[in-house]
Parts: structure tokens; sequence; C-alpha cells
């Protein structure tokens, strides 16, 4: 089964459960990566979090059973993971603009949020370069965050913890180390519920109080660059790495770290040059 084939199954799997559990480690297994990772290439692939696109399929489904006669609405909350009324009721009027009373009225127009599926899209646009990096193991010093794709973009929380180190010192203490060696953003420690770790750091063989040790193993690298103001430019790079790069090329993502290596320029300038580093190893 490759890439695709295996997204699908997940999105079927998705669609099979709407009514029910869904569980997150069952789509790590057949997705073959972590949950974690399975919900970062999700929201790079589509521009939103697994966990609304799940809600959106739910409350779609929920306007077409009331508006096909389902009497009760607590038993239509209920069937797609909604605890109380209220919160259906909120929930749904957000996605539809009326509420699940008013569904049931014949005539009543609903919003259907449709079932997705993973393509390979022909563009015809600009080819994209990456360079083939054989990189021993290496050690990151740095600050981490625990966090989750849909908490880092419904809520930054990433950008905010840029913010959180530039004012704490913690950059100017990373660059003090090695004025030459860019500064890194690493994901880590993928976990089947979504989480994962961030670290702010820098490639280093030293200690230091307060900053935490990440050793990350040797392989083989996929290298990006981007070009650009931050933060747009390198969230291009990372939609065309899952959506073109991924789907086509003889490599996938392998389970371990990926990390952006970020120069201390100007990077709200529109030259800016940084890189997104994945781990790679031959498709399955």
């Amino acid at each position: 089964m490759d890439w695709l084939d295996r997204m699908n199954t997940v999105l079927n799997y998705i669609e099979d459960h709407l009514s029910d559990t869904i569980d997150y480690d069952q789509m790590a297994k057949i997705s073959l990566c972590s949950g974690s990772f399975f919900q970062r290439m999700f929201s790079n692939f589509t521009g939103l979090p697994l966990s609304e696109y799940i809600r959106r399929r739910r409350l779609s489904q929920a306007g077409m059973d009331l508006a096909n006669g389902e009497t009760q609405v607590i038993d239509v909350a209920f069937r797609y993971g909604y605890d109380s009324p209220d919160a259906f009721t909120y929930a749904f009027k957000r996605l539809h603009g009326i509420t699940p009373s008013q569904a049931k009225v014949k005539g009543a127009i609903l919003s259907n949020y449709p079932r997705l599926a993973f393509t390979i899209k022909i563009k015809g646009e600009a080819k994209m370069n990456y360079r083939l990096v054989e990189k021993s193991d290496f050690k990151v010093i740095g600050k981490s965050l625990q966090t989750t794709q849909e908490e880092n973009m419904k809520q930054q929380s990433i950008p905010k913890f840029w913010d959180q180190c530039k004012h704490d010192g913690t950059v100017a203490a990373l660059c003090a180390i090695d004025k030459d060696k860019p500064l890194l953003g690493v994901c880590y420690d993928d976990a089947s519920d979504g989480s994962f770790r961030y670290m702010i750091g820098i490639e280093a063989n030293t200690n230091a109080k307060d900053l935490e040790i990440l050793t990350i193993p040797q392989a083989t690298w996929a290298v990006f660059e981007s070009i650009g103001p931050m933060p747009f430019a390198i969230q291009k790079v990372w939609g065309e790495i899952f959506q073109d790069f991924l789907p086509t090329s003889k490599y996938e993502h392998a389970p371990m770290a990926d990390f952006e290596l970020y120069p201390t320029d100007d990077n709200q300038s529109s030259e800016y040059q940084c890189e997104v580093w994945i781990p790679v190893i031959s498709k399955r």
C-alpha cells in the first residue's frame, strides 16, 4: 500500500466511525506513522486541523440525519459525540447557521462539508529543489515546549514560544554558545494523541544551565530551501513537501525528529533563506 492509499484508508476509517469512537492509535497504525505526525501532515496537506475536519464531517452527517426525519435532537447529539444538547446546538449552529430543531423543518438550508480524498495534483508549477544529506548523530541544546498541531494552528503556540524565548534570554544564550551556527526548531517525540515536543535550540556538544539536550540519530535528510519572510515562506515549503514531494518521490518521512534551520538574519526580508530538514527512508 503506497502513501496515498494509506492516507485515504485513514479517511475511510474516519467515515466509518463518525457516529462512534475514532481511535487515533488505529489511524496511526493505518498510516504507518505516529498519530502526531499524521496530524501535522494532515493539517499541512489540507490547511485545517484533523479534529476540525472530523467535527465538520460529523456535523454535516448530523444535519443530514435531522433533515431526513430524525425526531430527537438529543439522540443525534449523542450519536456524533456531544455530551449535551446545548453543546451540540452551539456547534451545529456555527456550521449550519441554524439550530438542530430548525434543520428538521422541510426546506431548511444546510451546509455540507464533503469527505476529503488525498490525490496527486498535476499543477505544472515550478520544480521543487532538494538535496540529500547524510548526517551522523548530533546533539541539540535548547528549550522545549509540549504542544499539538491543533494548538499551534488555532493558538499559534510555536510562534508564541519563539517570542517567549526571545524575551526571556533563551535565544540570546543559544546564540552565545556559537554565534556562527543557525538556530534550529525541532519537532520530536510524536505521540498517538497528537502531541509532540518542539525545541528551539542549536547544534552543540556542550551543556548549559537550564537548557535541555536532545540527541538526534544518524539519518539521511532531504533538505528544502525556503526563501521569503517568515512564517509564510516556510509554511508554503511544508505544504509542498506533504502535497508534492512525499506522495511522488521514492522516500517517506522516517519516524524521528525533523527540524527547521534558521540563520540569524532578518527573517522578514523577502530574501531570507532558511531550510526544512526531514529524515527520509525508502518507501515500504
